[in-house]
């Protein structure tokens, strides 16, 4: 019988948490028609992009909203005024600011996201003590939303297990065909049901936090039973790692960032759990762990900053080795912190960081910033060592240039960094000149690093590669020929004949060998090259139009092929060709 009054006290909680935060309500909702409309047309690439662009901005709105509405809550002069209306336009501002299609843009678009969801995500954390003296009433209020973000995540999963497993019988049984409807349950139930029951339990008098002295016993076991022991796993294993790099006088490996990151974040945020019981006499246990932890982290901060620093000096910045080093020179401060003063105050440590994701997501001295200018420096560097580089821009090697395999690997890693982070646009100043005819908003992520590579006329060293070029500034002759085209391939490797196309004919490369189709042909043709390839010599060279010229007859039609560029390779099954470009003529 108890049921049934314990159901009727949810109604007060939810029309409360709709009159609170209706903006946060409204986000949520948002959110779940998103991923709904996404799941029931996802055929529809433009509309998909569109709720994925609204879906990212509403998640954004989530924190921005709770943390207004907090400042509202706390500041007299703001309590009659909605100041929750300003996040309006900056929302509007950043999903404009987002692509048609999130998913195809680059990957620093997710890094910006990512970092400005978790500052608003911190500052949530501090809002509604920002301007007020820190007291207990902090920690009791971040207590009780973190303990009511668990339970909201308990019951959701619950339910949503529960009602899944209900539908699948369902459909089992009477053939419903409702395969959709288990993603729009879960959609809803993420989206609408877990902000409602979370946003229903937050805290509203806040009186009452500031004489709350309560530690539940729970949190107090997790933390001891849970927490701890991860902490001094991690702890061991790392201290026994830096005395191996003591004895062995080698620098720290590249690997130890994570479980550092893993120990630092554990262990701050048990920290975090403990710091009331560090100044209660009878907890032993607290006292101890707040005393000791940051002496024990402190050491390891440096591991850690060293072993980014390592990777930097190596392969330059990147936004992972950026927040490397920032949570390094952090959690050494936040260290110091603690082992000067015990008894310090804890608002800083989520303002903080905060303010350190925000200023990491946006600006010059941004994480995409500083590494979009450390790997094109890279880039420019590899070029200036090889000639390749003129009037602040990369230029065509006159000869074939081979590199070691570290540097040319080295390189086109690079490149496909800067085209899978930051887009092809960013280094379209530094090869439109010497790579022309891109579309540098569509390069992909490996193989347009690739065709740069080979436009340049740079492979690998010792891989049995071999280029050959025709003579510069010399006269194609046309003599008998009615139609000429011009023709680039760089590093495809699969047949794509709608990309070469010249009066009905299609050419391309097919797993190296040059292949055609003509008029209606389904199937490509190769294209038959022995007697060219047999024709060169082993070293690179400049050869004149006689060598470089194939003749090739499809029915009626006879066309004649002169090589421009053509990069090869002699295997024991037959030559591939790496990249090539040509003139194609037809009689």
């Amino acid at each position: 019988m108890r049921f049934f009054p314990s159901f009727a006290n949810w109604r007060p909680g939810i029309l409360q948490a709709l009159t609170r935060f209706p903006w946060n309500i409204l986000c949520g909702v948002t959110g779940a028609g998103c991923a709904i409309v996404s799941l029931h047309f996802s055929k529809s690439e433009a509309l998909v992009g569109q709720c994925v662009r609204l879906a990212m901005t509403v998640a954004l709105g989530m924190p921005l909203f709770f943390s207004l509405r907090m400042l509202r809550e706390r500041q007299e002069q703001l309590r009659r005024w909605p100041i929750e209306i300003i996040s309006l336009p900056l929302l509007a501002w950043w999903f404009f600011a987002l692509p048609p299609r999130p998913f195809d843009g680059p990957g620093i678009i997710w890094i910006r996201w990512l970092l400005l969801l978790a500052a608003l995500h911190f500052f949530v954390a501090v809002s509604a003590y920002l301007w007020l003296a820190e007291n207990s009433g902090f920690w009791q209020f971040n207590r009780k939303l973190f303990l009511r973000f668990c339970l909201a995540t308990l019951y959701t999963g619950v339910l949503v297990a529960g009602l899944e497993l209900a539908l699948l019988s369902a459909d089992k049984l009477f053939q419903l065909k409702i395969e959709k409807a288990y993603g729009d349950l879960f959609f809803l139930m993420v989206g609408v049901f877990h902000p409602a029951f979370f946003l229903a339990g937050v805290p509203a008098d806040f009186p009452a936090l500031n004489s709350d002295t309560e530690y539940p016993r729970g949190l107090k076991a997790f933390t001891q039973f849970a927490l701890a022991p991860l902490v001094a796993v991690y702890t061991a294993i790392l201290y026994a790692y830096a005395i191996k790099i003591v004895l062995a006088r080698s620098w720290p490996h590249g690997w130890v960032a994570l479980p550092v990151l893993l120990l630092s974040g554990i262990g701050i945020f048990a920290f975090l759990l403990l710091s009331p019981l560090r100044t209660r006499p009878e907890e032993n246990w607290g006292i101890w762990f707040t005393r000791n932890f940051p002496r024990a982290l402190a050491p390891l901060s440096i591991l850690l900053l060293l072993s980014v620093h390592l990777r930097v000096r190596e392969y330059g910045v990147t936004e992972q080795r950026y927040l490397g080093i920032v949570a390094a020179v952090w959690t050494l401060t936040w260290a110091f912190v603690f082992i000067l003063r015990r008894n310090a105050g804890i608002r800083w440590v989520p303002f903080s960081l905060a303010l350190i994701c925000l200023f990491a997501a946006f600006g010059p001295w941004s994480a995409g910033a500083v590494s979009r200018a450390s790997q094109l420096g890279r880039v420019r560097r590899v070029l200036q060592q090889h000639g390749l580089w003129a009037d602040n821009h990369a230029k065509v090697a006159d000869r074939a240039i081979d590199l070691p395999e570290k540097e040319s690997t080295d390189l086109q890693s690079t490149l496909s960094y800067l085209i899978e982070t930051h887009g092809g646009t960013t280094i379209k100043n530094m090869f439109e000149q010497a790579v022309p005819n891109r579309d540098w908003a569509k390069l992909t992520r490996w193989s347009s690093a690739s065709e740069i590579i080979d436009a340049l006329k740079i492979h690998k060293a010792g891989t049995g590669f071999h280029s050959v070029y025709r003579k510069s500034n010399a006269a194609v002759n046309i003599e008998g020929f009615r139609h000429l085209c011009r023709i680039e391939n760089y590093g495809r490797s699969d047949w794509q004949s709608s990309t070469f196309r010249c009066d009905g004919v299609g050419i391309g490369l097919e797993d190296g060998i040059l292949k055609i189709v003509v008029d209606d042909d389904k199937i490509p043709q190769p294209i038959p090259l022995d007697n060219l390839f047999n024709g060169f010599l082993d070293s690179d060279s400049e050869v004149p139009d006689e060598k470089l010229t194939v003749d090739y007859q499809h029915s009626e039609r006879v066309f004649r092929l002169i090589f421009n560029t053509l990069l090869f390779s002699k295997k024991p099954e037959g030559s591939r060709i790496t990249s090539c470009s040509f003139y194609l003529l037809e009689k």
